[in-house]
């Protein structure tokens, strides 16, 4: 084959690639819609069971359709997860981060979200039906708030997720971890179990309209307690989650 057909060849493959990406893309949207419909019905069950089925089949949906594998590594029992409640903390590379998560944890789990995703048709509605917690980071003293109260549904049994880097990571490297979520544990008493995404960013590039099939792995440590962290100030305690996300990732050891 001569260069130009190569290149003829190439252009076609890279137009096939697109419309795929467009089709699964769109494919995504209609699921989010049915499932978040799913939710709403379900809630007579309750929300944590609403959500907890709802999401683990959005999820499984979703990543068939695109050709992504999660694998789990976790080393705790679907019984250790029912008895004991959590803060988990995760590094945040990809949109398929938050369905990644709702597969690998065995219970419902609620996320600390930006309230600008109230404004998502469907998902939004369904997030906020189902008890997710908002906060707005534009107003220090509303996040305040929506801190507190996500303290105090942690107390009655809910399992909290967050991603204190604050946002998607654009340069592939785990950022600097926001203080927020470790206060919530110094001031609840609830352990900070943290977490790894590894993969994801290959999957749905930050910034493209893409999708590449492939396996994302979710590495979940072991609980920290905020008695052992006492000592240190919020933004230490912070740091040193943050290593042990490292540590999961294998990017670098834990440093106690």
């Amino acid at each position: 084959m001569n260069r130009r057909k190569r290149l003829v060849l190439q252009a076609y493959m890279n137009r096939l690639q697109k419309t795929i990406d467009y089709i699964q893309i769109a494919a995504i949207g209609v699921l989010t819609a049915f499932f978040a419909l799913l939710g709403f019905i379900l809630l007579p069950l309750g929300q944590a069971n609403a959500l907890r089925i709802a999401s683990k089949l959005w999820s499984r949906s979703m990543f068939a359709i695109t050709g992504v594998k999660v694998v789990v590594k976790n080393p705790h029992s679907r019984k250790f997860y029912r008895e004991n409640k959590f803060i988990f903390v995760s590094n945040h590379e990809s949109n398929y981060d938050i369905p990644a998560l709702f597969l690998a944890i065995p219970e419902a789990l609620f996320f600390i979200a930006k309230k600008e995703l109230l404004k998502i048709p469907f998902m939004g509605w369904y997030m906020w039906v189902v008890g997710m917690i908002f906060i707005d980071r534009g107003n220090r003293e509303r996040a305040k708030e929506s801190m507190i109260k996500a303290g105090e549904q942690i107390k009655r049994g809910k399992n909290v997720m967050t991603f204190p880097e604050g946002t998607r990571s654009r340069s592939g490297k785990v950022e600097q971890f926001k203080k927020g979520s470790f206060l919530l544990s110094l001031n609840t008493g609830i352990p900070v179990m943290p977490v790894a995404v590894v993969g994801a960013a290959e999957r749905i590039p930050p910034g493209k309209f893409e999708i590449h099939p492939g396996i994302i792995e979710v590495r979940i440590g072991n609980p920290i307690d905020p008695e052992d962290m006492k000592h240190l100030k919020p933004a230490e305690f912070a740091e040193a989650v943050r290593r042990e996300v490292l540590a999961l990732k294998g990017e670098e050891p834990s440093r106690k």
